[in-house]
């Protein structure tokens, strides 16, 4: 029974000899396998680029909030401010000081 399973042919053995017979098909089975790996690398570096961009486009949204933020933010001092200068100017008004302050008292 040894004798007989010696005289399989090895079936891996036989297919790379097939294959690498003509150098043609080996080169073309080499550039097969650089396609593949090139495909994943390529593939790969895109979903990395997307997930940079997702962050990128997040911390747009957040900068731009604050920046909205800052803008009311300005609004409101710069009214304050401005009908503060309004009444320094054409009105003569100034802030109280202590000695100005009167308290009334209601009975």
């Amino acid at each position: 029974m040894s004798k007989n399973i010696d005289r399989q042919p090895k079936l891996f053995v036989e297919i790379m000899q097939g294959l690498f017979a003509n150098k043609f098909t080996a080169f073309l089975l080499l550039l097969i396998f650089i396609t593949a790996l090139a495909v994943v690398q390529v593939t790969h570096l895109t979903r990395q680029q997307l997930i940079a961009q997702d962050e990128l486009l997040q911390q747009r949204d957040e900068l731009d909030l604050e920046w909205r933020y800052l803008l009311v933010e300005e609004e409101f001092y710069s009214q304050h401010a401005r009908i503060e200068e309004i009444a320094k100017t054409q009105l003569n008004m100034k802030r109280p000081t202590s000695k100005d302050e009167q308290v009334v008292v209601l009975q």
